[in-house]
């Protein structure tokens, strides 16, 4: 498969640096697949505040950029709202409509039980509809051998299909296989026809969005928030009504600048003083799903990684790599 272009896939739990993405390239990665949303406005993941940042610093490197949505969504209704969410958010970023090549995410068995193909097509046609000319679909192989995605009814033939440690993607036709969810770190794909690592789209830096603008402004009145059990960077976002930008920038001595450096129990934070009360985390649990792997936990879930693996040592005991299987219980906070 050496003679394919490799490219990956990045979210909000990853890095955002320059030097991260040119890591990545000098391992030979020729493109990334930003994810820019998830879910519709007002759920708590609808957009991913580092967006503008990958974006940029991929480029900025000379990586192509393609973006994705991550859905939530059950029903035309429900799918309509997400697509206007990332109709939005791509105009916000000022993405190239006639080159950016645009993927729903649609995995999520919990809230699609059941077809989902339907749905797939309702986001895709709104996309289109929006002028953003190049959409695909993503899923896991399953559910397109399965049937709860008919690749054949799909208004948009690109497909990239996920299906890890095997010697190929077990659905025909496809043109990206997701090969591995640990290529130095982060999910990997094979590019068949170069589709997404020969697209080049426009150079013209992409506009940060709102939630990325860094305090302290002039209303700052630092208070402080104790971190507790379960807390990573985008559930104390949550909760204090900071930006992740916004306490990494405002708390050098915790975080010194890196979005991922590790926080504990009863570290202190300053954050701006909205007037909120700021509770004890209750403990939620999820349960492992056919198909599932820790980075599907993590999107489902909405934790990091690293988080889902420290808080769950009987399951992963530090590893990332922990085989897991149906049935687990894995442990989370809100």
């Amino acid at each position: 498969m050496s003679e394919n272009a490799i490219v990956v896939d990045v979210a909000k739990f990853q890095d955002y640096t320059q030097s991260f993405f040119q890591g990545l390239k000098d391992n030979g990665a020729e493109a990334v697949i930003v994810q820019i949303t998830a879910g519709s406005k007002g759920h708590p993941y609808s957009q991913n505040p580092l967006a503008a940042l990958q974006i940029n610093n991929a480029r900025a490197v000379g990586l192509n950029v393609h973006v994705y949505h991550y859905s939530y969504a059950y029903a035309h209704d429900d799918m309509l709202t997400e697509a206007q969410n990332f109709i939005e958010t791509f105009n916000r970023l000022g993405l190239d409509k006639n080159n950016t090549v645009s993927f729903l995410d649609e995995e999520d068995s919990d809230n699609n039980p059941s077809s989902a193909t339907d749905d797939c097509n309702t986001w895709l046609n709104a996309v289109k509809d929006a002028g953003i000319k190049k959409v695909g679909t993503y899923s896991m192989a399953s559910w397109f051998t399965s049937g709860r995605i008919d690749k054949d009814r799909l208004i948009s033939p690109l497909l990239w299909v996920a299906n890890y440690g095997g010697s190929e993607p077990g659905v025909d036709n496809v043109k990206l296989w997701q090969f591995t969810d640990n290529w130095n770190g982060v999910d990997a794909s094979y590019d068949f026809d170069n589709i997404i690592a020969g697209n080049k789209q426009s150079d013209q830096p992409v506009v940060a969005l709102q939630p990325d603008n860094v305090q302290p402004t002039p209303e700052w009145k630092p208070v402080t928030y104790t971190i507790q059990d379960g807390d990573n960077l985008t559930i104390i976002s949550q909760k204090t009504g900071d930006s992740i930008a916004t306490i990494v920038a405002n708390n050098p001595d915790v975080f010194n600048g890196d979005l991922n450096a590790t926080i504990y129990p009863g570290q202190e934070l300053a954050v701006n003083d909205r007037g909120m009360t700021f509770n004890q985390l209750d403990e939620k649990t999820y349960t492992v799903q056919d198909g599932d792997n820790l980075y599907a936990i993590s999107q489902k879930i909405g934790d990091r990684t690293d988080t889902v693996v420290a808080n769950n040592p009987d399951v992963f005991n530090g590893n990332l790599n922990a085989t897991i299987y149906p049935g687990q219980a894995i442990l989370y906070y809100r």
